[in-house]
């Protein structure tokens, strides 16, 4: 009797869970930036640059919600934002790169969304996994090169071999999503991404033998240490020394506006006739 008890109580729950699930289908726009070897420390704000993306998000119940992503933004950093005292300015490198995001990620909700019962505003922090893939390039005598083909802390020349430009990143944040009315939902949205990478900006360890790599790869050479570019006179010799950090992985932001469109099912508000959308469907079963 007890476990009888128990399996009406589960259905139950089952069903009052169920009878609110729908799906949503949107878009985000908004800005992106970056933490790393080249911009230390914060975000530059010079080097906010739009991103983009769009969305499917399947609300399985009132405080938990599924979403899958495709993201695209631009990260980019230059050590002239870094001051004079730091020493990075002189190293004198800059990037930038695309960043195109697949994630899936899960949201909690702060408090119940629950539109029949007026509970149309709720905030929500969210995180899950993600892969994506970036390609740094350097911008050299008014013309843009890609870094990874060049190796230009000598990965080439080591065992390791030049680094993947696919990646696996850890989203999270926060965000707040409004019900406007039965078909459409407006957002705010702000989230981090930890990278195992730490080669966005195509800096992390130490200089490689510029001489040697001069006599190989003049171009590469000249790209991997702009140290003289800055003095505008030869330099000597850097191998051995700090490039960027190594200890220190990547980070990249997205954050912005999200706009979706209530895709509603048997169990979701299209078969309510407060929020019916499309006159004329009949249920056949």
């Amino acid at each position: 009797m007890k476990k009888l008890s128990f399996v009406l109580i589960f259905l139950s729950c089952l069903s009052y869970s169920s009878f609110s699930q729908y799906a949503e289908a949107g878009v985000f726009l908004g800005s992106s930036n970056y933490l790393g070897d080249i911009s230390p420390n914060g975000l530059a704000p010079s080097e906010y640059n739009i991103a983009f993306g769009m969305f499917g998000r399947y609300n399985v119940n009132r405080f938990f919600a599924v979403k899958a992503s495709l993201f695209q933004g631009q990260i980019s950093g230059n050590d002239a934002n870094n001051t004079m005292t730091s020493g990075l300015r002189q190293r004198n490198l800059n990037f930038r790169t695309s960043i195109i995001e697949l994630g899936v990620t899960g949201e909690y909700h702060l408090a119940p969304l629950e539109i029949r019962a007026g509970k149309i505003s709720v905030p929500y922090l969210f995180a899950g996994i993600a892969g994506f893939y970036f390609n740094p390039q350097a911008e050299y005598r008014g013309n843009w090169y890609n870094l990874q083909p060049l190796g230009t802390e000598g990965q080439a020349m080591s065992v390791e071999g030049k680094y993947s430009r696919l990646s696996v990143a850890i989203p999270f944040g926060f965000g707040i999503k409004i019900n406007v009315n039965s078909k459409l939902n407006v957002g705010v949205e702000f989230g981090a991404r930890k990278t195992i990478t730490d080669y966005l900006d195509d800096v992390s360890n130490r200089y490689p033998d510029i001489e040697y790599f001069q006599s190989v790869d003049p171009f590469a050479a000249n790209l991997a240490y702009r140290t003289p570019e800055y003095y505008n006179a030869p330099m000597g010799n850097p191998q051995g020394e700090l490039r960027g950090n190594p200890n220190d992985q990547d980070w990249y932001f997205f954050g912005g506006l999200t706009v979706s469109v209530n895709l509603c099912d048997k169990q979701g508000l299209e078969w309510d006739k407060k929020y019916k959308k499309f006159e004329g469907m009949i249920d056949v079963e």
